[in-house]
């Protein structure tokens, strides 16, 4: 399965532009730090790296609403 690379903005839509797809982590990787480092020092959410089996399936992920993680009590 290939690796998706994206450009992620959320403003009043949530919306994700497809830069590249790769077919080793290691090559999406490093796209996704250069262009934080390029574009978005500030903001690492930025562009993000989706592992999925088609384009469709990448963008239904990235786009997915997630809830924030549950602290214990040893993480507060």
């Amino acid at each position: 399965m290939p690796y998706f690379v994206f450009k992620y903005q959320e403003n009043k839509f949530r919306s994700v532009d497809h830069i590249d797809t790769f077919d080793t982590y290691k090559e999406a990787k490093n796209l996704v730090k250069d262009l934080r480092k390029k574009h978005s020092p500030n903001n690492p959410n930025a562009y993000k790296v989706v592992f999925a089996e088609d384009m469709l399936e990448a963008e239904m992920l990235i786009l997915e609403k997630r809830d924030a993680p549950i602290l214990k009590e040893w993480e507060k």
